[in-house]
Formats: C-alpha cells, structure tokens, sequence
C-alpha cells in the first residue's frame, strides 16, 4: 500500500467531469461484507440512512438509486473469491437505464484481473528523484541552512522509499526537526533491514517510515497513536 490508488481515485471522484453525478464512497477493507458495501451505496446516493439486512431487498432498493448517473468507487478491496466478487458485479448491474461508473482500488492485481471489465490502471513506484522531492517538500528541506550537507543523506533515504510515496510522506515530516546528524541515524537505522528480513515476500518500506516517525514522536502523542489503535478502520 501507499502508492498513491486512494489518492488517484479521490481525484477522480472530485474531478468536474462527474459533477453532475451523484456519488458514493466506499471503504471496502479486507472485511467484505456485501450488505454492507450496499446500504452505504445506498444512503450516499438517496441521502437516506440504509440499515437493510436481505440481500433482496438492498437489490431492489439499489435497482432504483442506480438508475441515473452515479459514481461509485470501492476503496481497498482485498476479497479474492470469484464467486463474492461476482456477487459484487451483479449487486452493480441492477439499475436500469442507469449510467454507472465504478472505480476499485486493490493493492492484488489478480483480484483486478477478476473484477474488471476494462483494463486495470497500474500505478508504478515513484523513482528515487521523484521520492526525494516529496521528502524535500514535507521537510521544508529548502528553508534549512544545512541543506548541502544534508542533499546525499537525503537522497540515500529516498532510496530507501521503494518509490511509495507514503513511505516518503511519512519520512519527510519526521525529518523536518531533526539535525544533520539525526538525518544519518534516520538513514543508517537498522529498521529498514530487520523489517525487510521479517517479511521479504511484502514491501516494508511504509512500515519500515511509520515505525521510524513513531519512534521520533513526544510521549503525549505515542499515546494518541495507542489510542487510535482501538479503531483500526
């Protein structure tokens, strides 16, 4: 994750070429409940809370929102099974008349390959020189009087970004106050190798960032940050 698919899709949902649709979001996550993705479709496009629990009757009331022109974009979709994913299509094919558009966003290419009925959009890691300039940006690197010293060190960490770019949001801003010699602790930290070695068969650059930016952070906010925990989504 981090690479920029939520963000590419919210331009869209906001983009005036859809301002004359009506427009759901939602947040899929790896729980797929159905229901669930129905009823807020639901209460989004009618404007009307939906709590339905048959399947039938979200079907039928979907048939009818549906039926003009609605943007629809599925957030995070981690579900693989073909036959839910089916389910989901024929659940976005009951208007009629209608002119729906759905968006889906999912870090799988094969559930992408499943779901789609035109090619999926692959968004491609940020190179190393488009890393270091969000870094820059989120660590106001320009206004710092040691910004000479500090250019190969921080070029040395934009590497380390894996081309996500919220590995190098996150690092950016946890750079912004730290000294010259901080930046090289930040670049020589072991977190980026125990990480990786952990897990090499995932991408551990944006945990590898969060975990550094966590570690930087005052006592006070560790605690919001534990707090937050308790609602995970």
């Amino acid at each position: 994750g981090g690479v920029g698919k939520t963000t590419l899709a919210k331009l869209v949902f906001n983009d005036t070429q859809f301002k004359d649709y009506s427009r759901a979001w939602v947040y899929v996550s790896q729980t797929f409940d159905l229901n669930k993705i129905g009823n807020s479709i639901v209460s989004q496009v009618s404007e009307e809370q939906s709590q339905m629990t048959e399947k039938e009757m979200i079907h039928k009331r979907l048939g009818k929102v549906l039926a003009g022109k609605i943007l629809i974009v599925l957030d995070d979709l981690w579900e693989k099974d073909p036959s839910k994913l089916d389910e989901l299509k024929s659940m976005l094919k009951v208007g009629e008349g209608g002119e729906v558009v759905v968006i889906i966003t999912t870090r799988d290419e094969g559930i992408a390959k499943k779901i789609r009925t035109v090619e999926p959009y692959k968004i491609e890691p940020l190179t190393n020189n488009m890393c270091w300039t969000i870094i820059k940006h989120k660590s106001s690197f320009d206004a710092r009087s040691d910004k000479e010293q500090l250019e190969l060190i921080g070029r040395e960490i934009a590497k380390k970004c894996g081309g996500v770019a919220l590995a190098a949001q996150s690092i950016g801003y946890t750079l912004q106050h730290m000294t010259s010699e901080e930046w090289e602790s930040v670049k020589n930290s072991d977190i980026w190798n125990v990480l990786a070695s952990e897990n090499e068969s995932s991408p551990h650059h944006v945990p590898a960032s969060l975990k550094l930016s966590y570690s930087s952070m005052p006592p006070y906010l560790k605690l919001c940050f534990a707090y937050c925990a308790l609602f995970p989504e």
